[in-house]
């Protein structure tokens, strides 16, 4: 799988990105396999976690426009 950073090189914070990411895949990774255990599929979880973080992203996009 592609990591969406390495298409965005023009961003300033690729490496701000870069790192923040190798630090959390590895809990949203625990997130998606906790959510097989429960019984749900692990792309049923990945999409609800996207979901989730889209959520959030339009939140903070609302608060920067107040």
């Amino acid at each position: 799988m592609s990591n969406v950073v390495e298409f965005r090189a023009e961003c300033p914070h690729v490496k701000t990105l870069s790192d923040c990411r190798e630090a959390l895949e590895p809990h949203v990774m625990k997130i998606v396999a906790e959510a097989a255990a429960w019984g749900f599929t692990p792309a049923e979880a990945a999409m609800v976690v996207a979901d989730i973080a889209d959520d959030y992203i339009l939140m903070l996009s609302r608060e920067l426009r107040s």
